[in-house]
């Protein structure tokens, strides 16, 4: 680097605070510690490492200057993860690397057992690592088709909890339905019993010509290929009493299509319990918000192949701008082995 600043990468703090004596000395002084991940397959196999930036104070006394220990000025800086030990890639077997890829990638116990008691998997553990993950990836591919297509029909009702990005989905859904396939929609705005403000929607609506009802005896008759998309106030997943009200609304206004709304950034367990929220609701579809937050795609797999909802698109961000994306297959595939990318997945997935 320029002047007295100097960057390197080591393997772990034990390391920074060696390769900083050896050779800047003592009057080495500690800018900053980040840890780095590596591209492609390395960086599910090797531990990650420590980018440390520090510069070389001119001797003589200066207020305040190395007041700390090099070792102390690293462990002040480094992340608390950062101990880490470096594996040797070339000496861990197929098995090894592949469950490690697993792992890191999110997938659960449940979903790594599920693989390993397969027939192919003694065949896949013998296989290089690219081709393993190939095959595990045609797995997934048909499991995935094995469940099916479940179209929409004419009423479709987006439902979640408070947080989970519901009426910006929807909007998403709208203006795929309305911009790129140039099919006719309607919106109905429904509050129940607690209200559900509508202006982010109404000017949606607006700017795109589709008519909004705050009542469904306000809906002019629709046409006969026109979608009729219901958005209901958000409401807790504890909440009994809600998600009886809205059951029943769902029923009144004859709605088949029941999009369940899920934040794929919330914990395994969060997730859990709002697909339980949507199984009482009677959920036939869902939709992953939030992607921009998540780190570990693979945790999706579970939730994607297990659990009988028909996945409808994949949204990134919180507003109306943000990804969207209905290669949904596609999509996770190529988040979770980035270096095969969606190859085994060529043929298109239709909402």
């Amino acid at each position: 680097m320029t002047d007295n600043r100097y960057k390197f990468v080591v393997s772990s703090a034990d390391e920074a605070v060696t390769v900083l004596r050896e050779r800047l000395g003592e009057n080495a002084k500690v800018i900053s510690v980040r840890q780095i991940e590596g591209a492609g397959l390395s960086r599910f196999l090797r531990s990650p490492k420590l980018e440390v930036i520090a510069q070389v104070e001119m001797p003589g006394p200066k207020p305040g200057a190395n007041d700390l220990k090099i070792e102390d000025q690293v462990a002040d800086l480094a992340p608390a993860a950062a101990e880490v030990i470096e594996e040797k890639e070339e000496e861990m077997p197929v098995e090894e690397k592949v469950g490690k890829i697993l792992i890191r990638a999110g997938f659960n116990t449940r979903m790594i057992a599920r693989l390993r008691a397969l027939p192919a998997w003694e065949k896949i553990v013998k296989m290089p690592l690219g081709d393993a993950l190939m095959e595990i990836a045609v797995i997934l591919r048909g499991d995935y088709m094995r469940a099916g297509m479940k179209p929409l029909t004419q009423r479709v009702a987006f439902i979640g909890t408070p947080g989970t990005g519901k009426t910006t989905a929807l909007c998403k859904r709208l203006a795929a339905d309305v911009f790129f396939r140039n099919r006719k929609a309607r919106v109905l705005k429904l509050d129940l019993d607690r209200p559900n403000p509508n202006d982010a929607l109404t000017v949606f609506c607006d700017a795109m010509g589709v008519p909004l009802a705050r009542d469904a005896a306000d809906l002019a008759e629709g046409e006969a290929d026109e979608t009729l998309y219901v958005d209901f106030p958000g409401v807790s997943a504890d909440s009994k009493a809600e998600i009886a009200e809205i059951a029943a609304a769902l029923d009144r206004h004859e709605v088949a299509s029941r999009v369940l709304v899920v934040n794929a950034a919330y914990d395994a367990e969060m997730m859990k319990r709002a697909y339980a929220f949507g199984e009482e609701l009677g959920a036939t579809h869902v939709v992953f918000t939030h992607l921009d937050e998540l780190i570990h795609w693979g945790k999706l797999w579970e939730f994607v192949l297990g659990q009988g909802l028909q996945p409808l698109f994949l949204s990134a961000g919180q507003n109306l701008a943000g990804d969207f994306s209905e290669q949904v297959f596609d999509s996770i595939l190529d988040r979770t082995f980035p270096s095969i990318g969606s190859k085994p997945a060529k043929n298109e997935v239709v909402a």
